[in-house]
């Protein structure tokens, strides 16, 4: 294995020599491969993360002169987008390596997930500066989907490479791909769903080339077989988010007097639901488990940061260590909707109703929200931080869509906003940023509209 990997270095370098475009889609392509793991002197790594150095250090290397030699000739230079955010978090994010206690496992969260996800950043935004640029970054991720798509696809028909016996079965199979768990699929694919369908609504509005044809059948199958992957992963929570962006993304095409009749409608329908369907609501949340696992861990998150953790939270990567003095080890779980659950768990006499209905309860890496998740980790400043960087993004993503919604810009601008709900609905029960494809996949989303902003405000000139 370490032979292929030192192989794989020294062809990535040569191709960031030939090609360093190529080098930057391919280490786009590979977010997935961060699972490939060994140690380079003594220090854990990963594939993803010594692909992201190598084609960094080569940029860094080629822009020398430009970066750090002073040039008699006036250079116009320009600001990153979203750059005094990037500086701030990376700020904030290494203080959270001292909160967690300056350990090896919090340096590694720190690299993993802000610092290198930063410098894919840099790479993007020096490198692709319009439209083209943006749909070959989107093309890469396409075809990394669709591999992680095709995995899944074979375990739901064939059930192997699923390594949870209980997964693996048919009649409870749910797949993985190349994770080791159904919602990573799910995470993954969720967000590039938009994305790829706005690519393919904008070339759609091209002329019709032979070539044109072919990718947007291509995507249409990453599309296809990725919503394929996220069903068979059986994940509710991407399901859902997608569902709802689509009636959302449905909603904001919608002309205004048919806008003001849906949201007329629905101010008189969904109180009259809720009212009227309360008991099936609470039923339905008291007997889904995995409902009830987040609410627990929701609560004894909370119970934790208001208890002296306020402003700091726990620190990277020392979560787990914060939580357990507020973590009760199980609960009793209705799992057959029995109506007298209650009485027969508090004052019945049958131990074996009891043992049969109790719910061990892990600690998580997470509290599997979005704001619990930066709010723990980063402290209260970091999560404000991000979701002033989330709603500066929607509010940018839409206004640029509003400016194009005519032409094929409109549909990557709009795409873009997509792919966002779909980040932030499912991550409020879910954890859709500490991972390592995932924090690079968020960072990436943000690159991609940045081009939009800098191609718009000064066209294709280079960054400071």
């Amino acid at each position: 294995m370490n032979y292929i990997i030192i192989i794989f270095c020294l062809l990535l370098v040569i191709l960031n020599r030939v090609n360093p475009k190529s080098a930057i889609l391919l280490t786009i392509f590979m977010l997935p491969s961060y699972l490939i793991r060994f140690n380079v002197l003594g220090i854990p790594s990963t594939l993803l993360e010594v692909t992201i150095l190598i084609t960094f250090l080569n940029w860094l290397f080629n822009n020398r002169k430009f970066l750090f030699t002073k040039k008699k000739e006036k250079i116009e230079k320009q600001a990153y987008p979203f750059g005094w955010e990037m500086i701030l978090i990376l700020v904030i994010s290494f203080i959270a390596v001292f909160i967690g206690g300056l350990n090896s496992s919090a340096l590694g969260v720190f690299k993993a997930y802000f610092f290198e996800p930063l410098l894919l950043v840099i790479l993007i935004l020096n490198n692709f500066r319009n439209e083209k640029g943006i749909k070959q970054i989107i093309s890469a991720l396409a075809l990394s989907s669709l591999i992680v798509s095709i995995l899944a696809i074979w375990q739901k028909i064939t059930g192997q490479f699923i390594s949870n016996d209980f997964w693996a079965q048919a009649e409870t199979r749910r797949v993985v791909s190349f994770y080791g768990y159904p919602n990573a699929v799910a995470l993954f694919i969720g967000p590039l769903i938009p994305l790829m369908f706005g690519d393919f609504l904008s070339r759609w509005k091209e002329k019709t080339k032979l070539k044109n044809i072919f990718y947007q059948i291509f995507l249409l199958v990453c599309i296809v077989s990725g919503l394929l992957a996220i069903y068979f992963a059986k994940s509710k929570g991407a399901l859902i988010a997608l569902a709802l962006t689509l009636l959302i993304i449905i909603f904001i095409k919608l002309k205004n007097k048919i806008k003001l009749i849906i949201l007329g409608l629905m101010i008189i329908i969904v109180p009259t639901f809720i009212y009227f369907q309360k008991d099936w609501i609470n039923f339905k949340l008291q007997t889904s488990l995995s409902w009830q696992v987040r609410q627990l861990q929701w609560h004894e998150t909370i119970t934790m940061l208001t208890d002296g953790n306020f402003f700091w939270g726990s620190g990277l990567a020392n979560y787990q260590n914060k939580i357990k003095p507020y973590h009760q080890e199980g609960f009793f779980f209705n799992k057959d909707a029995d109506p007298d659950f209650r009485m027969k768990v508090v004052f019945g006499d049958d131990q074996n109703y009891r043992d049969v209905r109790w719910q061990p309860l892990e600690i998580y890496l997470y509290p599997h929200n979005i704001f619990l998740n930066f709010w723990t980790e980063i402290g209260f400043i970091g999560m404000l931080l991000f979701i002033w960087v989330i709603v500066k993004f929607l509010i940018l993503s839409f206004k640029y869509y509003r400016q194009e919604k005519n032409n094929k810009n409109g549909s990557l601008s709009l795409a873009l906003f997509a792919s966002m709900i779909v980040i932030v609905i499912h991550g409020l029960v879910d954890v859709p940023y500490f991972k390592n494809d995932l924090s690079a996949l968020f960072w990436i989303i943000i690159s991609l509209l940045a081009i939009i902003k800098v191609s718009k405000k000064y066209g294709k000139n280079k960054f400071n």
